[in-house]
């Protein structure tokens, strides 16, 4: 056999075995590309549910914030309005309907603290709001002595239960 027979053969023999190469080149090629397009896949998905996560927790911290900032608001004019209403009790030329449109005022803000809560808060101003519907049929000199007695305590025990509220 001359040379270019030999040549020939080997020649013939390394096309199977370029075409063996070539196909583990390409398995190792796709392999390699479905790894790196799962580790893709699973730093997109961890990077979606991280954004998520920081976007609940946005949300969370504005309704939080909201709340505090209604309960304020609340609690704000639940107490100007107990001070109204004080001063048309005491006061002894105040007229009924001056009375009743701050009893009615009293009444609706003491609803309003139930809607925005707690129930710590709520529990406190519906008694004294209670007092306060006792209180105004009395006589002007008992109201002063009832408002002493019952809703001067019942005001500190509703600024307490607000601080600690507030400051949670």
């Amino acid at each position: 056999m001359s040379l270019t027979g030999i040549a020939a053969v080997l020649a013939l023999a390394g096309i199977p075995v370029s075409v063996l190469v070539a196909r583990w080149q390409m398995r190792t090629a796709l392999t390699q590309a479905e790894a790196s397009h799962r580790t893709a896949l699973e730093a997109a998905e961890a990077s979606h549910r991280s954004a998520l996560e920081v976007a609940r927790q946005q949300i969370e911290a504005e309704r939080d914030r909201w709340i505090l900032d209604a309960r304020r608001a609340e609690y704000r004019l639940f107490q100007t309005s107990l001070n109204q209403l004080r001063r048309a009790l005491e006061r002894s030329g105040a007229d009924d309907s001056e009375i009743h449109e701050a009893l009615h005022e009293v009444h609706d803000s003491s609803h309003r603290i139930a809607e925005v809560g707690p129930e710590e808060v709520h529990r406190v101003a519906k008694f004294i709001r209670e007092q306060c519907y006792v209180m105004h049929t009395w006589p002007r000199k008992r109201r002063v002595e009832l408002w002493r007695l019952h809703v001067a305590p019942a005001r500190t025990s509703l600024d307490e239960a607000i601080n600690e509220v507030i400051s949670r």
